[in-house]
């Protein structure tokens, strides 16, 4: 599994520069980057006839998030949220797709900028309903030679937050060495759980894992591993979600 991953890894895709031309009688193509600019509040509707396009590098396929994606472009990564089962299977793993984002809205979420549907409710953002899937989230292809910057916790900041990165020489800190990525409750079901890693210098970052994630109760490596993983914040500080099970021992 994890030699398989690792070759997917290493020989993912070219993500190709966005452009800010507008294609002939279609929207005008901006970065991830530039569309989380819009958003200066807590929320923004999109107006304007925009699309995205990238890389999709983590979906619900091991259970690592739920009901949404995330994709990546050469200047960063946006999660967009989606009421649909088995994301995956319409859009796999490394698949590159445009986002038509005209009728939808960003969120800021903590300090995290989403895309999803405009809100119905006292949430700030809804999902993508299942049945307009089609209508905004298109696979154009895939790519090949992509591989996730390698970044060092001490590095991690504000730019980085839905971007996935390459952690090497990292392990679970001394006081959770043994236990399994997600505790369980009185009735032995996975919750979601947050542990402690440290890197060679010394620095730590969390990582969370969802209850939902198909390894919650598979134990944690004790030696020194490399993950990938995409960055998070909330309540007040940065964490890491692994993506794609890309544990390497």
């Amino acid at each position: 599994m994890i030699s398989r991953l690792l070759t997917l890894i290493l020989s993912l895709f070219t993500l190709f520069a966005c452009s800010d031309v507008p294609e002939e009688n279609g929207p005008k193509r901006v970065t991830t980057a530039y569309l989380k600019s819009l958003c200066r509040g807590d929320h923004y509707r999109i107006v304007e006839d925009l699309s995205i396009r990238g890389v999709v590098v983590a979906t619900d396929w091991l259970g690592e998030l739920n009901k949404s994606l995330i994709v990546v472009d050469p200047t960063g990564g946006m999660e967009v949220a989606i009421d649909c089962k088995e994301i995956a299977g319409r859009v796999p793993i490394f698949s590159e797709v445009e986002i038509l984002c005209s009728g939808l809205a960003l969120a800021r979420i903590g300090s995290k900028i989403e895309l999803g549907a405009m809100p119905t409710g006292d949430f700030p953002l809804d999902n993508i309903d299942d049945v307009m899937f089609d209508r905004y989230i298109r696979v154009v292809g895939v790519c090949s030679d992509f591989e996730a910057p390698t970044k060092r916790f001490s590095e991690v900041g504000s730019s980085d937050i839905s971007n996935i990165f390459r952690f090497e020489g990292v392990r679970i800190c001394d006081e959770e060495r043994g236990m399994k990525w997600c505790d369980t409750d009185e009735n032995n079901e996975p919750i979601t759980t947050y542990r402690t890693f440290v890197d060679s210098e010394g620095y730590t970052l969390a990582v969370r894992t969802l209850a939902t994630c198909d390894y919650a109760t598979e134990s944690i490596p004790t030696n020194e591993i490399t993950v990938i993983g995409a960055i998070d914040y909330s309540d007040n500080r940065y964490f890491l979600k692994v993506v794609n099970k890309t544990i390497i021992e």
